[in-house]
């Protein structure tokens, strides 16, 4: 079992929003355990929080840790206390790291000028760690989806950058960035960008470039491949994408166009520490810490890249909903979500006269359905796969108790008058035998006369709307496109997801890939009955009859969404 550290940062800062964000609806994994340090503003929802005094006490993946260092700082407001504190989480993280019960550190960030009010040499969190585990070279790197990025030098005056590049210093730094960049990239491409414009033109405006040259051209004897130094002003106009590692001699170099283009993406990365470090791009923000408005993407991207650093690629789960969650209210507009809020309350009051005093809506998305019972004042609690649907979800005026789980994760027994899954999802299971342990799992989560409303898509609705279906949307500089198909054979619906969002001056494109099983009708209602739930009604949503007694090839064949209504 692996421990991955996250450090809060400065507590006046943005850090501790971020990180509490971060956590919140973090997907959590059989063999990784967070450790948080530092200062948390902790929800009532989300994944469970619980305070340890040290790291040893934290065994279990299913819990969140908080060793909690703390004390009353204004927000927005950097001072000696606060980066005082800052100091503390850095080194009581440290002396963790150092004993080997830490695989990897997050870090959220820190105020240099607030720590040297009272650590006078403290220069970053670069040279604090390599300082602190007795590392003698390191290197800052940057990795994101358009580009990767080293720097040769940190944290030191433009006018001092050349006195740092000596022979000697040099080898040593693109041995160590050849090296690092191999463990996570198979035979990588490397290009080194000039310190000086036109690369010096052969001594016309300073040697740095033709020392560097030599030098690589030296490394090839030891099967070290870097090509370079090119010019930097047009390098990421004409070469950047084709190179898996760029190294830039100084901090604005390459770090410029770097976060022009991968903000919120990109994952500061510290190269040759005996353990991994990654830490989010940006600053501490001061300006909005304790407004709520603190995104913590990059905060994100730097736990899953410390993830992804220890663990096994075949471990790292998909990422459906991820890109689409941005799009899915929008896109979903057209429903009628008073009208099916009407129907499910309609159900329950017809047979018990009152409404529910609980109810769970499982796959619940951006808690459409969900929040808008809440309006009404009823007590809700929900639950999706997608932490970015979860995210815009916690968003909306009257958000629901939510929490990260799959629809067939096991549920608490005798809880719930009412359970929802709603907007075919269902037929995200992709077998019988899922729906089966869906059914169970609900039956025992509901009280005795507890109800179960679920809806299906049926092979009308994906043989007449999404067989060879495309669709295409453009919102100011991103563009949506939406490709469907049915494979009758097996039953499958195949929706192809692909966004192409701009950058600063590129595109990044992602995809996602949906499987739904277009079950028969039969094959449910067969199923049905072989549990202890009651099929009470099966409806089409602006109808009153009840079709229950059709014969389920005419409802196939006749209708493209059904609802099913399960007793206890």
């Amino acid at each position: 079992m692996k421990k991955i550290a996250i450090t809060t940062g400065d507590p006046a800062g943005i850090g501790p929003e971020i990180t509490s964000k971060a956590i919140r609806f973090l997907k959590l994994r059989k063999d990784i355990i967070f450790i948080v340090y530092g200062k948390l503003d902790i929800f009532n929802d989300g994944n469970p929080i619980v305070k340890i005094d040290k790291s040893t006490d934290a065994t279990s993946p299913e819990n969140i840790y908080w060793i909690e260092i703390d004390s009353k700082i204004q927000m927005g407001k950097p001072t000696a206390e606060s980066g005082k504190i800052a100091y503390e989480i850095l080194s009581r993280c440290a002396v963790d790291i150092n004993s080997k019960s830490i695989a990897a550190v997050v870090t959220a960030p820190v105020s240099k000028d607030a720590i040297r009010k009272t650590h006078p040499t403290f220069i970053g969190h670069t040279e604090f760690f390599a300082t602190s585990s007795n590392t003698k070279n390191v290197i800052m790197s940057f990795w994101g989806p358009y580009f990767n990025l080293s720097l040769l030098t940190t944290h030191i005056a433009v006018s001092d950058v050349s006195k740092h590049f000596t022979s000697s210093s040099l080898k040593t730094k693109f041995r160590l960035i050849h090296q690092e960049t191999n463990k996570m990239i198979e035979n990588p491409k490397i290009a080194m960008l000039a310190v000086n414009p036109h690369a010096g033109e052969n001594g016309a405006f300073g040697n740095e470039d033709q020392l560097i040259a030599s030098i690589l051209k030296d490394l090839k004897e030891e099967n070290i491949y870097i090509d370079g130094p090119f010019p930097a002003d047009t390098f990421f106009a004409t070469k950047a994408t084709t190179y898996d590692m760029i190294i830039s001699a100084y901090h604005d170099q390459g770090l410029i166009p770097f976060k022009m283009i991968s903000a919120d993406e990109g994952v500061n990365v510290t190269l040759g520490l005996p353990f991994i470090r990654t830490s989010v791009d940006h600053g501490t923000a001061y300006d909005i810490a304790g407004k709520g408005i603190a995104s913590e993407r990059s905060l994100l991207q730097a736990i899953k890249f410390a993830e992804k650093m220890i663990s096994k690629p075949d471990e790292i789960t998909n990422n459906n909903y991820g890109i689409f969650a941005e799009y899915y209210d929008k896109y979903m507009g057209h429903v009628d979500y008073k009208n099916w809020i009407d129907f499910i309350l309609s159900q329950y009051n017809k047979a018990y006269g009152k409404s529910p005093e609980k109810i769970l809506e499982l796959a619940c998305g951006t808690a459409n359905i969900a929040s808008q019972l809440v309006k009404k004042g009823l007590k809700v609690d929900a639950s999706d796969i997608s932490p970015e649907m979860l995210k815009i979800a916690s968003e909306k005026p009257f958000p629901p108790n939510l929490k990260l789980q799959k629809m067939t994760d096991q549920l608490p027994k005798h809880k719930y008058d009412l359970v929802l899954l709603l907007f075919d999802s269902l037929n995200y299971l992709l077998s019988m035998k899922k729906v089966d342990l869906l059914l169970n799992n609900v039956h025992n989560t509901l009280v005795a006369n507890g109800i179960f409303v679920f809806d299906v898509t049926t092979p009308r609705n994906s043989k007449m709307n999404f067989d060879g279906f495309i669709n295409i949307e453009q919102s100011q500089d991103d563009i949506f496109i939406h490709q469907s198909d049915f494979e009758d054979s097996e039953n499958i619906q195949v929706s192809k997801l692909t966004f192409f969002k701009k950058k600063g001056f590129l595109f990044a494109r992602y995809d996602e890939e949906h499987k739904q099983k277009i079950f028969k009708i039969s094959e449910l209602i067969k199923n049905i009955k072989k549990t202890e739930f009651k099929l009470k009604g099966i409806y089409r949503i602006g109808y009153d009859e009840n079709l229950v007694d059709h014969d389920p090839k005419i409802l196939e064949s006749n209708f493209s969404r059904l609802f099913f209504v399960l007793e206890k």
